[in-house]
């Protein structure tokens, strides 16, 4: 698949195969998110990969409850309380495999260059069959004391992108977007 197809083709995931991520596939993928443009080259992203479902539901459990106890500090996401509250939803889609790009906060960078290498990982991914979705729920609870202990993710790291992936289950139709938006004309 070249780069064209692959970008023009590319969707967030949410069904997957019940196997993680082989090694051997996550290391290539890590290597593409690692070769992402990044600010004054300091390269401030770090890897945090959960492989298991069970370790993941429990994890996809977990921050059904935390953004239900926090609900009022998160008022944009009221609208997915029906989620939080439905035992049968899944944060993570029931993948068997989870990244959590870290970024060190020593980059003022950092949110941005995680973000393309999140890029990077999910198009590398895509041309490879398996899909991904980056999980913004996730987020909250990714950055707790809990989450940072359990996976020794150092002080001065935030996680920036938390990613289920999981080998293809489907195969989707390509996007459909609106046309850009162009503020100025174009020459």
């Amino acid at each position: 698949m070249d780069v064209m197809e692959c970008i023009r083709t590319r969707r967030s995931g949410r069904v997957y195969e019940d196997r993680p991520i082989s090694e051997e596939d996550m290391k290539i993928l890590l290597d593409c998110g690692v070769k992402a443009p990044n600010g004054s080259g300091m390269e401030p992203w770090a890897f945090v990969v959960i492989n298991g479902r069970e370790e993941i539901d429990e994890w996809s459990e977990k921050i059904k409850d935390y953004i239900r106890e926090h609900m009022e500090d998160f008022p944009y996401l009221k609208q997915y309380e029906s989620w939080m509250n439905n035992p049968k939803f899944s944060v993570f889609n029931r993948a068997s495999t989870v990244i959590a790009i870290c970024g060190n906060r020593e980059s003022h960078w950092r949110v941005y260059d995680c973000s393309l290498a999140a890029g990077n990982i999910m198009l590398a991914a895509h041309s490879m069959g398996i899909g991904t979705c980056w999980i913004g729920f996730a987020e909250y609870m990714f950055n707790t004391k809990e989450f940072k202990e359990r996976y020794r993710i150092p002080e001065e790291y935030d996680v920036i992108c938390p990613m289920s992936l999981g080998y293809r289950k489907v195969e989707q139709k390509p996007p459909v977007r609106k046309e850009p938006v162009i503020l100025n004309a174009l020459m």
